[in-house]
C-alpha cells in the first residue's frame, strides 16, 4: 500500500472517466477538490477496505480490479462481485463497512473523506444519485445470488456467475468473451456458496460441452447462448 502524490494520478486524467460516479462534476469542481482525495495504491492482493472498519466516507477504485467479499460462517466468504475502475469500492452511509475488498491486480484507490463527500453532493447532486444507482444495482446483485443460493443448482449458479463476469467484464475474442479478470476457482466457488471440489467438477462439465475452456487466471465462455440454456 503506497500512498500516491495527487499529480500521479489526476482523476480528471484518468481513462474510466466518462464511467466514473464522479463523471458528473464539473472538471474545475473536481480540480477543486483533487487535493483533498487521497490516491493509495495496492498491489496484488492487498486489502482495500476491511470488513466491520468504521466508513469514513466514499473509496472510489481509479485503477485496476478489486474484489468484494462478506464473511460467512466458519471462516467463509461470499464473494459479492468485482469492481472496476470508476466504481465506488464504498460508498455506504452505514457505520462500517459491510464488505471487504481486495485488490485483484495492482490498483489505485481514491478516498474521499466525509466532509468532502457532503460538499461535493451539495456542489453537485448529480454524484450522489450516480453512488446511489451503483448501490441499488449492488443491492440487486446481492438479492438475486440470495434467490439463486435458495433455489438454484450449483450448475445453474455457476452458469449464472459466468454469464455476469462474461457481461460485465467480458471482451469478445474468436466468436466467444474471454473475462478479463485474474480469475480462480476460489473465486468462483465463493461466488456460487460451493465447495471447491464441487465447483471444479461442474467448470468440467461444462468444458467437456465445449460451452467454456479454463486456460487459469482466463475463462472463456466459447458458447454463451449454450450456456444460457443451462441457467
Amino acid at each position: 500500500m503506497v500512498d500516491l502524490k495527487a499529480t500521479e494520478t489526476d482523476c480528471c486524467s484518468f481513462g474510466c472517466r466518462s464511467s466514473c460516479v464522479l463523471s458528473a462534476v464539473e472538471p474545475e469542481v473536481l480540480a477543486g477538490l483533487a487535493p483533498r482525495i487521497q490516491r493509495v495504491r495496492f498491489g496484488r492482493g492487498e486489502t482495500i477496505l476491511h470488513e466491520g472498519t468504521p466508513t469514513t466516507g466514499w473509496a472510489i477504485l481509479c485503477q485496476g480490479g478489486a474484489r468484494l467479499t462478506a464473511s460467512a460462517e466458519q471462516g467463509k466468504r461470499v464473494l459479492l462481485r468485482f469492481c472496476s475502475p470508476g466504481e465506488l469500492v464504498s460508498g455506504s452511509p452505514l457505520v462500517a463497512h459491510v464488505l471487504s475488498a481486495t485488490a485483484v491486480v495492482p490498483s489505485v484507490a481514491g478516498f474521499i473523506g466525509r466532509e468532502t463527500v457532503d460538499e461535493l453532493v451539495r456542489r453537485c447532486p448529480e454524484a450522489l444519485l450516480a453512488a446511489h444507482r451503483q448501490l441499488t444495482q449492488e443491492q440487486g446483485c446481492l438479492v438475486r445470488r440470495l434467490v439463486d443460493l435458495t433455489y438454484a443448482s450449483t450448475r445453474q449458479r455457476l452458469v449464472r456467475a459466468l454469464l455476469e463476469l462474461g457481461d460485465e467484464h467480458g471482451a469478445a475474442e474468436g466468436g466467444g468473451v474471454r473475462i478479463d479478470l485474474p480469475l480462480s476457482l476460489r473465486d468462483l466457488a465463493e461466488m456460487i456458496g460451493a465447495a471447491r471440489p464441487t465447483t471444479s467438477g461442474e467448470l468440467q462439465a461444462l468444458a467437456r460441452r465445449g460451452l467454456v475452456r479454463l486456460a487459469w487466471p482466463t475463462v472463456f465462455l466459447l458458447d454463451p447462448d449454450g450456456l444460457r440454456r443451462h441457467s
